[in-house]
């Protein structure tokens, strides 16, 4: 891969891990961070070391993401951790006023991780989306961040490079694939009706 091409697949597979990460644990505080920073700005550590009321907006997108309890304080040096990681990542920025902002990576994860959360929230229309890919040996980066992909959209494997799943497939994930030139290797159905369908529903059911 060449190097900007290889930069954005680590991005790629950065923002399906944290995000697999925050489904699967719940909120972390780098996570809380990027998902309120818009709202805080300069009263970023007023917002984070106080009780704020359920009302608040970055609350608000709290609980209707992870059920997070907004009646927890933070220690400040576990918020300066966690801020200089996210600096040092590209996700965030700081002025010298001590205000934060989402740099235009941060931007693209939080987007990402809203998109991929309101997904699985939808749903399940009943139909079956099976995915099948042959990608080339010399790039089993771009299948092992395809597998990622898959299994944050909650598919599961049928066979080694078939998955299938309950949600269409996002567009951001088709852009991604001609963008790392594997759209030629991966072919999307959409099933109403399978052999053995009762068997494939429970393999989607299952948590």
């Amino acid at each position: 891969m060449k190097k900007n091409k290889h930069s954005k697949y680590l991005f790629q597979r950065k923002k399906a891990s944290f995000a697999q990460r925050l489904f699967r644990d719940g909120l972390n505080v780098s996570g809380y961070i990027l998902l309120t920073i818009k709202d805080f700005k300069e009263d970023f550590y007023k917002v984070f070391l106080a009780e704020l009321p359920d009302s608040y907006p970055g609350f608000k997108l709290m609980k209707v993401m992870f059920g997070y309890n907004s009646k927890k304080k933070f220690e400040k040096k576990i918020i300066n951790a966690n801020i200089s990681r996210l600096k040092k990542q590209g996700l965030i920025t700081e002025d010298k006023d001590r205000e934060f902002r989402l740099t235009i990576k941060g931007e693209e994860m939080v987007t990402y991780i809203k998109d991929r959360h309101s997904i699985l929230e939808k749903p399940w229309d009943k139909k079956i989306r099976v995915v099948v890919f042959d990608i080339p040996e010399k790039e089993k980066r771009l299948r092992q961040w395809l597998r990622a992909e898959l299994g944050l959209l909650a598919f599961k494997p049928l066979q080694k490079s078939v998955y299938i799943g309950k949600y269409p497939i996002p567009e951001d994930l088709y852009q991604d694939l001609i963008k790392n030139d594997i759209f030629n290797n991966v072919h999307i159905f959409t099933v109403n009706k399978a052999d053995k369908q009762k068997k494939l529903i429970q393999l989607l059911e299952k948590g």
